[in-house]
């Protein structure tokens, strides 16, 4: 019985032994990780993880293309602080004012009467060729010119926006305190569904202010952002929260004055949530506020607070005093706007407003301001909430 158990135990200690002789292959496609041999120590060296990847505005865009805009100098798109610091620091990046002209078309009766309209077209093709020969962008906001291109065939208003101009509604309603608020929201559903009839895109609305929620009817009529807010804007505010001067205005046209008053308060948007605390910003707000300044044919008599008259040189004069103040408080990472308005209603003296567009052409050759339109000014914002 011996002979067998001995047998059986030199076959173990076989095969133990060509067990620890015999190396273990290496998988297909990986390298063999070698001991690094020292005169003291034997180590094998720790396999780092490759750092997680981050998103960088030089990473393939969603079209396949890569994005290259990080170093160029302008903060914008998916750069911020941390993917672009070579453009969005505060040191790199220096402060940018958006300017804008925001142009109210009322007052012509275009849908009664087809040679005023047809007059009112060619105005607006003539202002429009001036402000491109500049670089200079128009936003139209258009109230009864809707009507008159539905009635008569030429769409002006989808011209404009082709040719790179905003449009938007003046829609001009809520002024009068005897008036429900219920309607407010249908008006200005209607008003937003009957110029996207003609092709435009339709963001935006002025002419709302009232006593009522008109934050909340705009919004829930599918508006993203308001212009053109006026003093008369207070009267949603509660009756404590209102300032003195204008506790008790009788109408938007007794309570016209540029609102905020101070020009800091009206250089960055923000959103709204209701009319009751519209001038808090609310960062779940459905509507941004982006707010304006006088109008550009009255600068001059609201600077001595005086009845508008026409427009002059003293308002260009003016209207470059204001300006200077806001190019001055403009911040770097903030986006900065400055807009003035203008009623077609009236014409414009030609020679002075390319007067007015020539001096501000130095400012937009230095890099300090940008002509903008209001929507274009709406994206900046949101572009810019997105990053910070």
């Amino acid at each position: 019985m011996k002979w067998p158990i001995l047998i059986l135990s030199l076959l173990v200690l076989l095969s133990i032994v060509a067990c620890s002789t015999t190396p273990i292959p290496t998988p297909v496609g990986l390298t063999p990780v070698h001991p690094i041999v020292t005169a003291e120590v034997v180590e094998t060296p720790a396999i780092e993880p490759s750092p997680i990847p981050r998103p960088t505005a030089t990473q393939p865009s969603v079209f396949g293309e890569p994005d290259l805009r990080c170093g160029d100098g302008i903060c914008g798109g998916p750069e911020n602080p941390q993917n672009c610091p070579a453009d969005c620091s505060s040191a790199s990046s220096p402060a940018v004012l958006y300017l804008g002209i925001m142009v109210h078309l009322e007052g012509w009766s275009d849908q009664f009467n087809q040679v005023k309209f047809e007059r009112h077209a060619q105005l607006m093709r003539e202002y429009a060729s001036l402000f491109e020969t500049y670089g200079a962008k128009l936003t139209w906001e258009s109230k009864e010119l809707t009507d008159g291109v539905l009635a008569w065939g030429d769409n002006i208003l989808l011209e404009m926006e082709q040719r790179g101009h905003g449009v938007g509604v003046h829609a001009d309603i809520g002024g009068q305190q005897s008036e429900a608020c219920a309607p407010n929201t249908a008006r200005l559903r209607a008003e937003k569904q009957q110029l996207e009839s003609l092709g435009v895109t339709v963001r935006h609305v002025s002419g709302i202010v009232s006593h009522c929620d008109w934050v909340v009817s705009a919004a829930d009529a599918g508006y993203l952002f308001t212009t053109g807010t006026v003093a008369y804007a207070v009267m949603s505010l509660p009756l404590e929260d209102r300032p003195l001067e204008y506790r008790d205005c009788p109408s938007p046209a007794a309570c016209h004055d540029t609102f905020p008053p101070d020009l800091e308060d009206r250089l960055h948007p923000w959103r709204a949530s209701s009319g009751a605390d519209w001038l808090t910003h609310d960062p779940d707000g459905r509507l941004v506020i982006l707010p304006s300044s006088g109008g550009l044919s009255c600068m001059a008599e609201e600077a001595l607070d005086q009845v508008c008259g026409e427009f002059t040189a003293e308002d260009i004069d003016a209207f470059l005093q204001e300006f200077d103040r806001a190019v001055a408080l403009s911040q770097p990472g903030q986006v900065n706007t400055y807009y003035v308005a203008w009623s077609l209603g009236g014409v414009l003296d030609p020679t002075l407003l390319e007067t007015w567009l020539q001096a501000i052409s130095p400012y937009v050759a230095s890099g300090q301001v940008e002509w903008k339109t209001l929507p274009e000014m709406y994206d900046a914002y949101v572009s810019w909430e997105q990053n910070y």
